[in-house]
């Protein structure tokens, strides 16, 4: 866990640890990116996002939706603007289904 230095608020990550391995599916992304934010106000805007029979169920259409995709992406800029000094968020240099903060070479 770490402290964004702009807004002060917790993210619940560790720079340079994967926070997710192995998969690109948005049933998968999504839910542990949501989690890594849940203390920041930026959770409460998209914590409604999916709907509840998507959250039950990974195999519901929603998650090949464009609304998916778009909440994917919004996430993802979220967290990257949340990165430490010196670090992105992103997929790692080497595996690019590998998520987390890792250091800018």
């Amino acid at each position: 866990m770490f402290i964004d230095e702009r807004t002060q608020n917790r993210i619940h990550a560790i720079p340079g640890e994967s926070i997710s391995h192995s998969t690109m599916r948005t049933q998968d992304l999504i839910p542990v990116f949501m989690d890594v934010i849940r203390d920041t106000p930026e959770y409460v805007q998209v914590m409604n996002a999916v709907p509840a029979h998507a959250m039950e169920d990974k195999d519901a259409e929603w998650w090949n939706s464009d609304d998916a995709a778009g909440l994917l992406e919004s996430l993802s800029d979220t967290l990257d603007s949340c990165s430490p000094e010196d670090y992105y968020f992103g997929a790692h240099p080497g595996n690019g289904s590998d998520y987390g903060f890792w250091k800018m070479d």
